[in-house]
């Protein structure tokens, strides 16, 4: 049989359990020591009642003069059997009296009669009560009592020992008295143990169950609580965003002059150098130019304060977009010899989206992992600094995806922090060099599309950012 374990039992199995273990035992322990005591009392009243039948007999043969008469045996042998009658534990009774010439003790009367030729047992005469507690082979316990047969003087002076009774007194009652006990008590120990074990047990469930009503009440309270503080922080983030927010439109609104002149003077420029072959200086001058014109969009829609209407969205070349970011963060790409691929889908259809923000999504991301690799470089010189860029079509949930990652064998994001990173202002970079808003605000352009931003990354090897947007064919 397989053991019960206690730690699987519940917190009632293991109280009710308790409960048996001591009551159960206890109950047993007071049954035994009530009897323990009752069985001598029994035991010392029929001792008693032994006694009393023989002091009868005694002053009955005295007061009668049965031991002068001549038919003094037969006188006693019936007082004797009307005692017998009235007390059937009685087995025995002799009269024993001494011899009038040698004094020997003598049988005259007893209830049992013997086989023919055998003579009648001779028990000696005491002269004061005398009791034993025998007990044959058989286990019968039986008391024998010697009572004598006394003759007081005139005035109640001296006395004189006739002879004395002998009574065998059976204690079957009292076996029977105790069997009957220990049954009583048994059950009654039982029914107790079952009541009580009931009662409790109906208490018990009551108590825990209120105790699991106030657990559940605790833990919900704790829910709140969570809550509470989550809508605090939120509330604490969109006041740092708004503070933010202002700080950056007067930002916007002072740039916006020197950005104008930037602007016209490179337009001067390129119109002071002429036609230039490709690549070059003249590349070189279109990427400022695009990257200044991105700049004043963004200054625009900062003045603004309102999102780009859906009517901006236009149908685009996500390989495109990927290939003018790179072709942006180029200079910095070599500078750190960063080994940059492209997995491009060529075949992948154009996605409805305003150009702008995937643009700046993508810098964002390219400028992390640019981050993330020149930090291993710092810190492991012979370290392998890869960058890769995919697109492709991914099917899930029954819907197609346009997809985006980005993978950089940087330093890697370590686990406790990736929960995090999406946050407003959680950064793992170094003080001064991040301000923890390039991916919260890359997630909410994600979202205003109905697509989705997801980090995967291994401490010390590498970061995948991956970017869905619903794609329709």
């Amino acid at each position: 049989m397989k053991r019960i374990r206690t730690k699987r039992l519940d917190l009632q199995a293991k109280i009710v359990l308790t409960l048996v273990a001591v009551i159960v035992p206890t109950s047993l322990v007071v049954t035994i020591a009530e009897n323990k005591l009752t069985q001598p009392v029994l035991e010392a009243e029929l001792r008693q009642v032994g006694i009393t039948a023989a002091r009868t007999l005694a002053a009955e043969i005295v007061a009668s003069r049965w031991l002068q008469a001549p038919d003094a045996t037969a006188r006693i042998e019936s007082r004797i059997q009307e005692i017998l009658y009235t007390q059937p534990n009685l087995q025995r009774i002799d009269v024993i009296v001494p011899d009038a010439t040698t004094g020997t003790p003598r049988n005259i009367a007893s209830n049992v009669e013997e086989e023919p030729g055998v003579p009648l047992p001779v028990f000696p005469v005491h002269e004061k009560i005398v009791s034993e507690l025998r007990e044959d082979d058989s286990g019968l316990r039986t008391w024998e009592i010697n009572v004598p047969i006394e003759q007081k003087g005139r005035e109640g002076k001296g006395r004189k020992v006739l002879g004395s009774v002998h009574v065998v007194l059976s204690l079957k009652l009292v076996g029977r008295i105790m069997e009957t006990l220990w049954k009583t008590t048994a059950t009654s120990a039982a029914f107790s143990v079952a009541t009580l074990l009931l009662v409790l047990g109906f208490f018990l469930r009551k108590t825990l169950r209120n105790e699991r009503l106030l657990r559940l009440a605790e833990s919900q309270n704790l829910q709140l609580t969570e809550q509470l503080h989550e809508a605090q922080r939120q509330l604490m983030n969109t006041e740092k965003l708004a503070v933010m927010g202002q700080l950056t439109a007067s930002f916007a609104h002072e740039i916006g002059t020197p950005l104008n002149a930037v602007g016209g003077h490179l337009q001067l420029l390129k119109e002071d150098l002429g036609p230039v072959p490709p690549g070059g200086a003249g590349e070189r001058l279109q990427i400022v130019d695009d990257q200044l014109q991105k700049i004043e969009e963004i200054v625009k829609g900062f003045l603004q304060s309102t999102a780009k209407p859906a009517s901006q969205r236009q149908l685009v070349d996500l390989n495109r977009l990927v290939d003018k970011s790179l072709g942006m963060l180029g200079p910095r790409i070599q500078a750190l010899g960063v080994e940059a691929r492209r997995s491009l889908d060529r075949k992948m259809g154009p996605v409805r989206v305003v150009p702008l923000d995937i643009e700046q999504v993508l810098t964002n991301l390219l400028s992390n992992s640019l981050d993330s690799l020149r930090a291993k470089q710092e810190s492991a010189a012979r370290s392998r600094l890869q960058l890769e860029v995919a697109t492709g079509i991914a099917s899930e949930q029954g819907r197609d995806w346009a997809e985006i990652s980005v993978l950089d064998t940087g330093e890697g994001i370590p686990k406790s922090d990736l929960e995090n990173v999406l946050k407003p202002f959680f950064t793992t970079k170094r003080p001064g060099e991040g301000t923890g808003l390039g991916l919260t605000i890359s997630q909410q352009l994600m979202q205003k599309y109905d697509g989705t931003l997801g980090i995967d990354s291994k401490e010390g090897a590498w970061t995948r950012v991956t970017l869905r947007i619903p794609y329709q064919a």
